[in-house]
């Protein structure tokens, strides 16, 4: 009877532990949790390596001189169209409702320090592979240089552009994003969202030039719709966006200018197929 009793508890205490009554919070700091370990390893991975950068083929990847500003208005390193050694020393990690937020800070030819941001989502790799800006190894320097203009148009449309292929699954994602408002690429399938840290269970909202708006849950808009607001985007002049930030439960509203989305868009694709 004893050995009976024991074991019913055991199975309890079993239970108990991989079960239970969960909130939406519950889930969602659990869903956190987990990914920020797995952005420790990204990171812990990262540090202290150097790879071989040309800023010269990285209008995407710039380093900036400061982690408080980064934005396409703000300084950036360039290596004179030469390709030098980055190491990277620390990062910082912000996260959000979908992804969590990277700043790297870097030694820059062994004399300069530096800050570049990417993502959960969008991570930096260290390989050879074309379309990567960090490279394993010294490619040899190139006397072409690349069009002002299109350097300047990278600058100027400030949208930054990322992909990736996961080592274990092969899932592919792309990004192209400005100033909180996202395109993702997952599979062939786009998604839009806006905003970041967004309040718990809150509406975020889009609106691109005269068009009606789209909603959805904590910044990403409703999937049934991210095909339409792609296209009004490579049509449209601006978009609006409108989310709730935590702690602060009220809407913030932006414009953003969606010059040079489409050519922007149409990199990520092709991007996209190389991977």
């Amino acid at each position: 009877m004893k050995k009976t009793i024991c074991m019913v508890t055991l199975s309890f205490l079993a239970l108990k532990a991989y079960a239970g009554f969960e909130t939406p919070e519950d889930q969602k700091n659990k869903r956190l949790a987990e990914r920020a370990v797995e952005t420790k390893n990204y990171i812990n991975s990262m540090v202290g390596k150097t790879a071989w950068y040309n800023s010269a083929g990285c209008a995407t990847k710039p380093i900036y001189a400061n982690k408080e500003q980064m934005s396409y208005r703000d300084a950036v390193y360039t290596t004179d169209n030469k390709y030098v050694p980055v190491t990277f020393l620390e990062a910082d990690i912000y996260q959000d409702t979908y992804q969590d937020y990277i700043t790297f800070k870097l030694q820059i030819d062994n004399k300069e320090e530096g800050y570049i941001k990417t993502s959960s989502l969008s991570k930096i790799e260290i390989s050879d592979k074309s379309w990567e800006c960090f490279k394993t190894e010294k490619p040899k320097d190139t006397t072409t240089d690349r069009p002002l203009s299109e350097t300047t148009n990278d600058i100027l449309f400030g949208w930054d552009t990322s992909c990736r292929k996961d080592a274990f699954n092969g899932k592919k994602i792309c990004s192209i994003s400005r100033d909180r408002l996202m395109v993702l690429y997952i599979d062939g399938r786009y998604a839009v969202s806006v905003g970041r840290n967004h309040y718990p269970g809150t509406e975020s909202a889009i609106k691109i030039d005269d068009n009606v708006h789209y909603s959805g849950k904590e910044g990403l808009i409703n999937p049934m719709y991210a095909n339409l607001i792609v296209k009004q985007m490579k049509e449209g002049k601006k978009a609006v966006i409108r989310y709730r930030e935590w702690p602060y439960d009220y809407n913030k509203d932006s414009e953003v200018d969606l010059t040079g989305f489409t050519k922007k868009l149409n990199e990520m694709l092709d991007w996209y197929k190389k991977l």
